[in-house]
């Protein structure tokens, strides 16, 4: 939309499907995962269909809302892809082809490919973030109680900034919707807030952020979003 509220710019998936997951890509197209029809589509200027990769259904156990969340595409186009409902976060290469599937202690909702091959997992319910490198070994991790006072509920979205800090949106649904803890807050690498937002009177839940006065072409990875 433009600041002015009109449409530019729209895509209507089908029936029994849900949309989690959006990504503006540098050639115009965005971006879009498809719970229901289990694909992946990245979608032109007109609104048409470009490409499209078709995921593994998950297990028929896993219902339909929860299969998928954050998709994310690579410069060298690869997509990292959020299977929520396996607990899983599964790398494909540009034609679709599953390259490795990394288990993950929770239901993750998001996954940020940062430098070096690092990648930051947001674990849903599992109360938990980690940060793997490229071998797959946990480098940094943040516990359910590593923050006094914001103990985490559901992780959700999130932003790497470029001094290290990193932004976390602590969705507050599932039965803490009112609590009295932050919406999303700053943490150091130490575990130190820098800052939080709560707002209990406009927002019941906030699941995700990204901080618009961070320089960089978020299409180039140049914000790790």
């Amino acid at each position: 939309m433009t600041a002015d509220k009109k449409i530019a710019w729209e895509y209507k998936a089908g029936t029994n499907t849900e949309v989690h997951a959006c990504q503006p890509l540098p050639d115009g197209r965005v971006l879009v995962v498809e719970c229901g029809p289990s694909r992946i589509v990245e979608v032109d200027r007109e609104g048409k269909v470009a490409k499209e990769i078709k995921l593994t259904p998950p297990p028929s156990n896993v219902r339909l809302h929860d299969q998928f969340r954050g998709v994310r595409k690579t410069l060298d186009g690869h997509y990292f892809v959020s299977r929520k409902g396996e607990h899983v976060v599964e790398e494909l290469d540009s034609d679709g082809k599953s390259l490795r599937r990394i288990q993950v202690p929770g239901d993750v909702h998001e996954v940020v490919p940062l430098p070096a091959g690092h990648l930051l997992i947001d674990c849903g319910d599992g109360h938990k973030v980690v940060e793997l490198d490229a071998s797959e070994k946990v480098v940094w991790e943040l516990n359910e109680n590593d923050l006094p006072g914001n103990p985490l509920r559901l992780v959700a979205g999130c932003q790497r900034l470029p001094n290290g800090n990193t932004v976390f949106c602590n969705w507050l649904g599932h039965g803490h919707v009112g609590d009295a803890q932050a919406h999303f807050f700053e943490i150091t690498p130490d575990k130190k807030i820098v800052w939080e937002f709560a707002d209990h009177t406009h927002f019941k839940t906030i699941n995700q952020i990204q901080l618009l006065d961070i320089s960089g072409d978020v299409t180039k990875a140049e914000i790790y979003r």
